[in-house]
């Protein structure tokens, strides 16, 4: 059993992440997708609700095992220039707009389900809760701002659901979490009377442990609630910083290659779902969820030897709110839809080219088709609206000036299968 989780985890972690609102990733149910997350802590439609709110485990029958994958196609185009510092030289740094930062990426879920009594059920998730990546030309003019950023994380979340009464069910999980991060930039030698770049590349990895909590209640057979906490994780990245190409003279003497930690902590998150069926062929839901981001206050790389690098980063605490509908007219098929807004963490005057986030606005569409007595399809579409984000960014180097233009277009899929 154990060989198994980690085999599946090391299928999860070929997967490069892709940059949601901040770095967190909402796409673990393609079912859940179809309405814009909509209802994820109250509906309990299929295995996907291990993660969301593990309560939701008494509504499901029997064994089950399930996998979603969702392939996320981030756009993010830069307008604008930099200019670097008098002390470093001064004028317009020469290269083009970066092209495309974003980076198209599959998010692999895998679930699985025991019914040890109608009661009591046990449940285990492996999901990528959290992670992004941007990636840049190597001649743009934010050169030395960003380069690659990377940040992947992967939850193995054995739960247990038990259900207390006819309408109120608990449930509970740890998350054991695995971070991995890799940042890079080019580093100016004109500082040491060069003309050619160096870069300069961060890596680091850990394993930290949370919980998730969940609670369902059902006010009728038509009609529950659901509320979740997801606990923060701390890390403590351990890795490298590596130098290639740097020249090691003057003030760049100081860049040499060294062990290196930094502090990552995921934030919590609290949600509330509601689900209620209209009748037989008409249900709504909705959904809030309140993510802890002020936790990330800034980015320090504490190198053993050689220089350390601090960013201010300042995020804020956000909220996500979403809303759908879902029609079903046979045993078979069902359609649904859903519309979402997502607040960005990301403070404008700390706007940075690794996360150039911004405010979103989430469509979504899906349909799900039950193959056999035992066998479920689900799929979905979202498009994500992002607002325009500028960028002003400041560093010892200089001054990024611009803006950025982005969107997002989603595709979900999964498959379910009860015995």
């Amino acid at each position: 059993m154990a060989t198994g989780v980690l085999c599946l985890a090391s299928v999860l972690s070929q997967a490069a992440p892709a940059q949601a609102s901040g770095f967190q990733l909402r796409e673990q149910s393609a079912e859940g997708m179809g309405n814009a997350f909509a209802g994820a802590t109250a509906k309990a439609l299929d295995l996907s609700t291990i993660f969301y709110n593990p309560a939701g485990m008494t509504r499901l029958q029997g064994n089950a095992a399930q996998g979603d994958v969702a392939y996320v196609m981030p756009r993010s185009t830069f307008s604008g220039q930099a200019n670097r510092n008098t002390g470093v030289g001064g004028g317009v740094v020469p290269g083009g707009s970066g092209g495309d930062a974003g980076v198209d990426t599959p998010l692999p879920s895998i679930y699985a389900m025991m019914s040890v009594s109608p009661d009591l059920k046990l449940g285990l998730a492996i999901n990528t809760p959290y992670g992004l990546e941007t990636d840049y030309d190597d001649d743009w003019v934010g050169r030395y701002m960003a380069l690659n950023s990377k940040l992947m994380t992967i939850d193995i979340t054995p739960s247990a659901a038990y259900r207390l009464n006819s309408r109120l069910s608990v449930g509970g999980g740890l998350n054991i979490q695995y971070a991995s991060a890799k940042l890079t930039n080019a580093v100016d030698n004109r500082l040491a009377g060069s003309a050619s770049d160096g870069t300069a590349e961060v890596t680091g990895d850990d394993w930290g442990v949370g919980v998730n909590l969940g609670l369902m209640y059902e006010f009728s057979p038509t009609s529950r609630v659901g509320l979740n906490y997801r606990s923060r994780v701390l890390h403590e990245l351990e890795g490298k910083t590596n130098y290639t190409g740097v020249v090691n003279a003057g003030a760049l003497s100081r860049l040499v290659d060294s062990d290196a930690t930094a502090k990552l902590t995921t934030p919590d998150t609290f949600s509330v779902g509601i689900y209620h069926e209209l009748s037989p062929q008409w249900a709504v839901m909705g959904e809030a969820q309140y993510t802890n981001w002020s936790l990330f206050d800034h980015l320090t790389v504490d190198n053993q030897t050689g220089a350390d690098s601090y960013v201010n980063e300042d995020w804020k605490d956000t909220v996500f709110l979403s809303a759908g509908a879902t029609y079903k007219p046979s045993e078979k098929w069902k359609f649904q839809g859903g519309i979402a807004v997502d607040q960005s963490p990301v403070p404008e005057a700390h706007r940075t080219a690794r996360i150039p986030d911004q405010d979103r606005l989430w469509l979504s569409a899906g349909l799900g088709y039950q193959l056999t007595e035992g066998m479920a399809l689900a799929a979905s579409y979202t498009h994500i609206f992002v607002r325009d984000a500028d960028m002003n960014e400041s560093s010892s180097f200089g001054k990024l000036v611009g803006t950025y233009d982005g969107q997002v277009d989603i595709i979900s899929a999964s498959l379910k299968a009860s015995f």
